[in-house]
């Protein structure tokens, strides 16, 4: 696989081919991540494998990667549905949560703002999160299948439309991976290779980290605040509202002077 910026040439096909087989791995790693489930094995080996087939990058390390991730979907689905069970656990894993929102430091009003301005790049491009595989817009299979689908995008403005459909693609990759995928997903990828050591999903975190670095290289960008880990889970609230047991509110509250 080659790759290029906007084509100022005649080789639209060629770049086409590229953006498809760059859709290509991000849906592999969406569908990698996701719970494994019987529609998402099929449609990636009916609609990924097939691209993916004799892919060359031109790194011997990712291509070794593509092919350890492609080989993991031979696996028993109840085997994979275990293992992703006890590396994400069934509520969200603290040691590698698959949340943007996990990773940015804030309160919760910070993480509806994060969520609200993924939602934003979603909507932008006549997108919702719902369907079958149902997920909050900061997953990160989400955030894999949403730059799936750009490339995809990219490739049909290639095509069919005109310069200004294909630019507007790659500008939104580009937001996309500076703003959100680019500031935490390498964080992610590195904690998942520990959590998933000798499981199936230690090459998935090796082959989502390499392919993060190769796609924020190709692009040019740096993501624009770099988080390494996610941020401490708060204590559950007890329902006292700060209240304690005799009825004073114990957080300071300043009422004006009244």
């Amino acid at each position: 696989m080659t790759v290029a910026q906007t084509p100022l040439d005649e080789d639209k096909d060629g770049y086409a081919a590229d953006a498809l087989a760059r859709a290509a791995v991000y849906r592999l790693l969406a569908g990698s991540l996701a719970f494994p489930s019987t529609r998402t094995r099929q449609l990636l080996r009916d609609e990924v494998f097939p691209v993916l087939t004799g892919l060359r990058t031109g790194s011997k390390d990712l291509d070794d990667s593509l092919l350890d991730a492609i080989a993991i979907h031979d696996d028993p689905l109840d085997g994979l549905r275990v293992t992703h069970g006890t590396v994400f656990t069934h509520i969200d894993s603290p040691d590698a949560p698959a949340y943007e929102s996990a990773y940015c430091p804030g309160d919760i009003f910070r993480q509806a703002e994060v969520m609200a301005d993924i939602a934003g790049f979603y909507l932008a491009h006549g997108l919702a999160v719902g369907g079958l595989d149902r997920e909050r817009p900061d997953h990160i299979a989400t955030e894999l299948e949403f730059m799936a689908f750009l490339a995809r995008k990219q490739a049909h403005a290639l095509l069919e439309l005109g310069l200004d459909e294909i630019e507007e693609c790659e500008r939104t990759q580009r937001l996309f991976l500076s703003e959100h995928l680019g500031c935490w997903a390498q964080a992610f990828a590195a904690r998942l290779q520990i959590v998933g050591a000798a499981t199936s999903f230690e090459s998935i975190g090796r082959l989502l980290a390499q392919w993060l670095a190769t796609e924020l290289d190709w692009f040019g960008v740096e993501p624009v605040v770099t988080w390494i880990e996610p941020k401490p889970i708060p204590d559950p609230d007890d329902g006292s509202c700060g209240i304690d047991g005799a009825g004073v509110v114990t957080t300071p509250v300043d009422l004006g002077g009244r």
